[in-house]
């Protein structure tokens, strides 16, 4: 009796091992086992949610069906994901419609394993999609009020702007006048300073500018000191030949 036990005890934990064993090969193989989720690529557009849904009815029942889109502009991105009810129905289509024609784009459809599916494949799926109103978006935040400081710093670029505008007909030697964001400024003591701050830099860079401009002018390039040597040799050559040739007639 005392030697029976440690016999039993060993044969059902190896009965346990067994059993842990079979189950995890019995779960890799249902995750190796093909599901009934397909998924469809090379989508054509104009052949949207309910397009596919009328279409890939024929072959059996649709459970769920997902187009992958764009969040930003809504616009398909070619590929999406359909499940059927039946497995069989799901490799019938996957052997019919691979690599078939369909308005111009050739068909890329694929049974896929149960290892291959994920828990946010099916999001929004069955819904109509809506994207995000960018536009709109876009209009409120510009045309939100601003504070005091924001008003300020946006007021101070718009005269720099102009200053700089002004500054660049002066050059030009166009006498226009305008009233502009100045005559609308309210007498801002911050934006007298930003303008006045402004001006006398461009005032600063032009002067620096028509300087280096007229040294320039000044300089004699090396393009007319090699013309004029080239001259004056061509021109040292040319008279002995003359003259020779004056000798001779």
């Amino acid at each position: 009796e005392i030697l029976a036990l440690p016999a039993a005890t060993v044969t059902t934990s190896s009965k346990r091992k067994r059993g842990k064993a079979a189950a995890a090969a019995a779960a890799a193989a249902a995750m190796d086992e093909m599901s009934s989720v397909l998924y469809i690529g090379h989508i054509p557009h104009g052949f949207y949610e309910a397009q596919m849904r009328g279409f890939f009815s024929q072959f059996g029942d649709v459970e769920r069906l997902r187009l992958s889109r764009s969040k930003k502009t809504g616009g398909s991105k070619g590929y999406g994901f359909i499940e059927f009810r039946d497995v069989d129905d799901a490799q019938i289509v996957a052997d019919a419609m691979d690599t078939y024609l369909l308005a111009g784009k050739q068909l890329v459809v694929k049974q896929l394993p149960n290892s291959k599916l994920h828990e946010h494949m099916w999001e929004g799926a069955g819904e109509k999609f809506r994207p995000f109103p960018w536009r709109e978006h876009e209009r409120e935040r510009h045309n939100k009020p601003k504070d005091a400081a924001t008003q300020k710093k946006v007021n101070a670029q718009l005269l720099r702007g102009e200053s700089k505008k002004r500054q660049r007909l002066k050059a030009l030697g166009i006498d226009y006048s305008f009233p502009g964001y100045s005559s609308s400024r309210g007498g801002s003591a911050e934006a007298d300073a930003g303008e006045q701050k402004s001006q006398k830099e461009d005032e600063e860079i032009g002067h620096e500018k028509r300087e280096e401009k007229q040294e320039e002018a000044k300089a004699p390039t090396p393009t007319r000191v090699a013309k004029k040597g080239s001259r004056k040799a061509a021109g040292s050559v040319s008279k002995p030949r003359t003259m020779a040739t004056k000798k001779r007639r």
